[in-house]
C-alpha cells in the first residue's frame, strides 16, 4: 500500500507543472489530469510531440496585408 501512495502523491503533484506547460503551449489544460495516468501519460507524450501545436499554426497564419515585408 506504501507504494500505491507515494504513486498517487507524485502524480499529483505533476499536475500543476503539467497544467501550466500546456496553457502556455495552447493546448487544453485538462491533459494535464491525462498526463499524471499511468501509460495514458504516454499517449499524451505522443500526442503533444507528434501534433502541431496551436502557437505554431497560429504563427503559421497569414497576418494579412500585401504579403511584403513591413517595417
Amino acid at each position: 500500500m506504501p507504494v500505491i501512495r507515494w504513486i498517487v502523491i507524485l502524480s499529483l503533484l505533476q499536475i500543476v507543472p503539467f497544467w501550466r506547460i500546456f496553457r502556455r503551449m495552447g493546448l487544453p489544460p485538462w491533459l494535464a489530469i491525462m498526463a499524471s495516468i499511468p501509460l495514458v501519460n504516454l499517449i499524451v507524450l505522443y500526442h503533444v510531440a507528434l501534433t502541431p501545436w496551436p502557437v505554431e499554426r497560429r504563427l503559421e497564419a497569414p497576418q494579412g496585408g500585401r504579403g511584403d515585408a513591413q517595417f
